[in-house]
Protein backbone atom coordinates (compact mmCIF):
# COMPACT_ATOMS: atom_id res chain seq x y z
CA UNK A 1 0.00 0.00 0.00
CA UNK A 2 2.80 2.40 0.87
CA UNK A 3 4.41 1.71 -2.48
CA UNK A 4 1.22 2.73 -4.31
CA UNK A 5 0.99 5.94 -2.27
CA UNK A 6 4.64 6.67 -3.02
CA UNK A 7 4.11 6.03 -6.76
CA UNK A 8 0.98 8.24 -6.78
CA UNK A 9 2.92 11.04 -5.04
CA UNK A 10 5.82 10.59 -7.45
CA UNK A 11 3.44 10.71 -10.44
CA UNK A 12 1.80 13.82 -9.02
CA UNK A 13 5.16 15.57 -8.58
CA UNK A 14 6.21 14.66 -12.13
CA UNK A 15 2.86 15.93 -13.49
CA UNK A 16 3.28 19.24 -11.65
CA UNK A 17 6.87 19.66 -12.86
CA UNK A 18 5.86 18.90 -16.44
CA UNK A 19 2.94 21.34 -16.18
CA UNK A 20 5.24 24.09 -14.90
CA UNK A 21 7.75 23.30 -17.63
CA UNK A 22 4.98 23.44 -20.25
CA UNK A 23 3.79 26.81 -18.97
CA UNK A 24 7.37 28.13 -19.04
CA UNK A 25 7.76 27.01 -22.66
CA UNK A 26 4.48 28.71 -23.65
CA UNK A 27 5.50 31.95 -21.89
CA UNK A 28 8.90 31.87 -23.62
CA UNK A 29 7.25 31.34 -27.02
CA UNK A 30 4.87 34.25 -26.38
CA UNK A 31 7.80 36.50 -25.45
CA UNK A 32 9.63 35.46 -28.62
CA UNK A 33 6.50 36.07 -30.68
CA UNK A 34 6.09 39.56 -29.17
CA UNK A 35 9.73 40.40 -29.90
CA UNK A 36 9.31 39.18 -33.46
CA UNK A 37 6.20 41.37 -33.86
CA UNK A 38 8.10 44.43 -32.57
CA UNK A 39 10.77 43.89 -35.20
CA UNK A 40 8.13 43.28 -37.84
CA UNK A 41 6.53 46.64 -36.92
CA UNK A 42 9.91 48.33 -37.20
CA UNK A 43 10.59 46.75 -40.60
CA UNK A 44 7.19 47.90 -41.82
CA UNK A 45 8.08 51.45 -40.80
CA UNK A 46 11.37 51.15 -42.69
CA UNK A 47 9.48 50.28 -45.86
CA UNK A 48 7.24 53.31 -45.39
CA UNK A 49 10.28 55.55 -44.86
CA UNK A 50 11.89 54.17 -47.99
CA UNK A 51 8.76 55.02 -49.94
CA UNK A 52 8.57 58.49 -48.39
CA UNK A 53 12.24 59.25 -49.06
CA UNK A 54 11.97 58.17 -52.67
CA UNK A 55 9.65 61.15 -53.17
CA UNK A 56 11.53 63.77 -51.12
CA UNK A 57 11.15 67.26 -52.61
CA UNK A 58 14.54 68.86 -53.32
CA UNK A 59 13.31 72.19 -51.95
CA UNK A 60 13.51 70.72 -48.43
CA UNK A 61 17.31 70.88 -48.51
CA UNK A 62 17.37 74.62 -47.98
CA UNK A 63 15.43 76.99 -45.80
CA UNK A 64 13.14 79.61 -47.25
CA UNK A 65 11.63 82.76 -45.84
CA UNK A 66 8.65 82.10 -48.07
CA UNK A 67 5.80 81.26 -45.67
CA UNK A 68 5.33 77.52 -45.59
CA UNK A 69 1.64 77.85 -46.43
CA UNK A 70 2.75 79.07 -49.89
CA UNK A 71 5.01 76.08 -50.50
CA UNK A 72 4.04 73.62 -53.19
CA UNK A 73 1.33 71.15 -52.13
CA UNK A 74 3.74 68.25 -52.64
CA UNK A 75 6.14 69.78 -50.10
CA UNK A 76 3.37 70.36 -47.55
CA UNK A 77 2.05 66.81 -47.94
CA UNK A 78 5.54 65.33 -47.69
CA UNK A 79 6.32 67.19 -44.46
CA UNK A 80 2.97 66.21 -42.97
CA UNK A 81 3.59 62.58 -43.92
CA UNK A 82 7.06 62.69 -42.38
CA UNK A 83 5.80 63.94 -39.02
CA UNK A 84 2.78 61.62 -39.11
CA UNK A 85 5.14 58.68 -39.52
CA UNK A 86 7.36 59.99 -36.71
CA UNK A 87 4.36 60.37 -34.40
CA UNK A 88 3.26 56.83 -35.25
CA UNK A 89 6.73 55.53 -34.41
CA UNK A 90 6.62 57.43 -31.15
CA UNK A 91 3.25 55.87 -30.29
CA UNK A 92 4.60 52.40 -31.12
CA UNK A 93 7.62 53.09 -28.91
CA UNK A 94 5.46 54.29 -26.01
CA UNK A 95 3.37 51.11 -26.27
CA UNK A 96 6.42 48.84 -26.52
CA UNK A 97 5.47 47.77 -30.05
CA UNK A 98 8.89 48.41 -31.60
CA UNK A 99 12.29 47.50 -30.16
CA UNK A 100 13.46 50.17 -27.71
CA UNK A 101 16.98 50.21 -29.13
CA UNK A 102 15.63 51.03 -32.57
CA UNK A 103 13.74 54.02 -31.19
CA UNK A 104 16.62 55.35 -29.10
CA UNK A 105 19.47 54.63 -31.49
CA UNK A 106 18.00 54.82 -34.96
CA UNK A 107 14.62 56.55 -35.20
CA UNK A 108 14.88 59.38 -32.69
CA UNK A 109 18.49 60.17 -33.64
CA UNK A 110 17.55 59.97 -37.32
CA UNK A 111 15.07 62.80 -36.83
CA UNK A 112 17.93 64.97 -35.54
CA UNK A 113 19.86 64.26 -38.74
CA UNK A 114 16.82 65.03 -40.90
CA UNK A 115 16.02 68.30 -39.12
CA UNK A 116 19.61 69.42 -39.69
CA UNK A 117 19.76 68.19 -43.29
CA UNK A 118 16.31 69.47 -44.29
CA UNK A 119 15.75 72.77 -42.45
CA UNK A 120 12.40 73.38 -44.12
CA UNK A 121 11.05 70.51 -41.99
CA UNK A 122 11.11 72.88 -39.00
CA UNK A 123 9.00 75.47 -40.82
CA UNK A 124 6.68 72.72 -42.03
CA UNK A 125 6.27 71.36 -38.51
CA UNK A 126 5.30 74.83 -37.26
CA UNK A 127 2.81 75.23 -40.11
CA UNK A 128 1.10 71.90 -39.49
CA UNK A 129 1.09 72.43 -35.73
CA UNK A 130 -0.80 75.70 -36.29
CA UNK A 131 -3.30 73.71 -38.41
CA UNK A 132 -4.04 71.53 -35.38
CA UNK A 133 -2.03 68.50 -36.48
CA UNK A 134 0.04 66.22 -34.30
CA UNK A 135 -2.29 65.83 -31.33
CA UNK A 136 -1.55 62.15 -30.84
CA UNK A 137 0.33 60.87 -28.91
CA UNK A 138 -0.35 63.51 -26.28
CA UNK A 139 3.23 64.68 -25.79
CA UNK A 140 4.38 64.35 -29.41
CA UNK A 141 4.50 68.11 -29.94
CA UNK A 142 6.67 68.49 -26.85
CA UNK A 143 9.01 65.79 -28.14
CA UNK A 144 9.48 67.60 -31.47
CA UNK A 145 9.73 71.07 -29.94
CA UNK A 146 12.33 69.92 -27.40
CA UNK A 147 14.26 68.34 -30.25
CA UNK A 148 14.14 71.54 -32.34
CA UNK A 149 15.16 73.60 -29.30
CA UNK A 150 18.12 71.33 -28.56
CA UNK A 151 19.27 71.57 -32.20
CA UNK A 152 18.66 75.31 -32.44
CA UNK A 153 22.36 76.24 -32.58
CA UNK A 154 23.03 73.77 -35.39
CA UNK A 155 19.90 74.40 -37.48
CA UNK A 156 20.57 76.39 -40.62
CA UNK A 157 17.41 78.50 -40.47
CA UNK A 158 17.31 81.87 -42.15
CA UNK A 159 16.48 85.02 -40.21
CA UNK A 160 13.10 85.87 -41.75
CA UNK A 161 11.07 89.02 -41.21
Amino acid sequence: MKIFAFIKTYESVIAHVLTILGIAIVVYQLMQSNEHKRWENYNSLNLRYYSLYSEIPTVLKSDSCKPFKFQDKKVKVWVRSYFNLYSEEYWLYLNNLIPEEMWTIRINNGVDVNLLRYPLLVRGYEYWKEQGAFVHPNDFKKLVEDKIKSLNQELKLLECK
